[in-house]
């Protein structure tokens, strides 16, 4: 587990036209792929996926080396790969590009797991009956107790926090957003909480209100016979 990935809250918060409808939480293999059979010196892979697989590159003395994403990662291996190269990505990824699955599962986690958020454009749509799931955005007002408020309101309507980060605000020192996922019993509370929390917050967005989804294993990612990984 390598925790969020913070530019996702950034980039929801800069495009408020964009709106979250649905999760997603899926099972993720990570898998060493390379070209060739010479020892893999270096792998390739985004850096989320990099963090999630740290120990077993240390312990096989493997260099990372982060890239934008772990399929982009696969196809500059099996294009432009020097010797020594390989990537971490899925088995389609190595199905797409032919390369050799030379480690298979090499998560530090074997139950590493990762949340997808659904978007669109357009306005929140009207809520499901029953509980949600709320994706938001605040920023506190600056004076003592500002924060312990906003969690006061939180508490007061039995809403859990699943979740509660903060990041600074670009070109204002030292001040800070906080960006908040959690858990509302009823739909029915949501107009009273935003009222409360719109009083007790000096900005607030609301990304997204919907139904939790069930959890699901990635597709077509299952366990076949692999030769021991030997570096």
């Amino acid at each position: 587990m390598a925790g969020v990935v913070q530019e996702v809250s950034d980039l929801l918060w800069a495009h408020p036209e964009l709106t979250v409808v649905q999760e997603q939480i899926s099972l993720i293999r990570h898998h060493l792929l390379s070209r060739e059979e010479a020892p893999v010196r270096r792998a390739l892979s985004h850096p989320q996926a990099l963090a999630q697989c740290a120990g077993w590159l240390a312990e096989h003395q493997i260099s990372p080396v982060p890239v934008h994403d772990t399929a982009g990662a696969a196809r500059e291996v099996a294009e432009r790969g020097r010797p020594g190269d390989g990537a971490i990505a899925s088995r389609a990824a190595a199905k797409l590009y032919r390369l050799r699955i030379v480690a298979a599962d090499i998560a530090d986690q074997p139950s590493n797991r990762t949340r997808f958020l659904v978007v669109r454009r357009g306005p929140l749509p009207a809520p499901s009956p029953g509980p949600l799931k709320l994706a938001l955005g605040l920023v506190a007002e600056h004076r003592p107790g500002g924060l312990a408020q906003i969690l006061q309101v939180f508490a007061s309507q039995e809403v859990n926090l699943t979740r509660l980060d903060s990041r600074p605000v670009p070109e204002q020192p030292f001040n800070y957003r906080f960006y908040v996922d959690a858990e509302l019993p009823d739909a029915a509370q949501l107009p009273e909480l935003l009222v409360a929390l719109t009083a007790a917050t000096a900005e607030l967005r609301l990304f997204g209100a919907y139904s939790a989804r069930r959890e699901a294993d990635s597709p077509g990612d299952v366990q076949s016979e692999v030769r021991p990984f030997r570096g």
